[in-house]
């Protein structure tokens, strides 16, 4: 009985990290792929927009090279490397944004208070209350 006991007790002590739930991936849909994709080819035209910034009441932060593409093979949809490419042929107007974001003081702050560096970015939407959605790599 006392064997069984362990047994039992070895089992439930080992389980959970077993059963312990796996993190969920977003869901990527097209119009998210979209909007990233618009993000970062449109990236020189929009450090204009960063330059005149005056506040930024909130930050949102897309992750480019976590992009999880569809496991089927007629998506349209981009994944980390396609991101990595586009930025890479879009160099220039990638770094006209990420001089701008570094410029403002505002947008400065704003990236540094959430241990983001302008080099990071790859794209930018900017609402019109000065609400930023920042589309970044994890290394510049």
């Amino acid at each position: 009985m006392r064997v069984l006991k362990a047994l039992l007790l070895a089992l439930f002590v080992a389980a959970p990290p077993a059963l312990a739930p796996v993190p969920a991936a977003a869901q990527v849909t097209e119009i998210d792929a979209q909007m990233a994709v618009s993000a970062v080819n449109g990236a020189g035209n929009r450090a204009a927009k960063v330059r005149q910034i005056k506040k930024v009441p909130s930050v949102g932060v897309i992750r480019l090279d976590m992009w999880m593409s569809p496991t089927f093979s007629n998506s349209s949809i981009p994944d980390a490397a396609d991101f990595r490419i586009l930025a890479q042929r879009n160099a220039s107007g990638v770094k006209r944004l990420q001089q701008a974001l570094q410029a403002n003081p505002v947008t400065r702050e704003a990236l540094a208070k959430r241990g983001i560096s302008p080099r990071q970015v790859a794209g930018v939407q900017v609402s019109s209350n000065g609400s930023l959605r920042l589309y970044i790599f994890r290394r510049p």
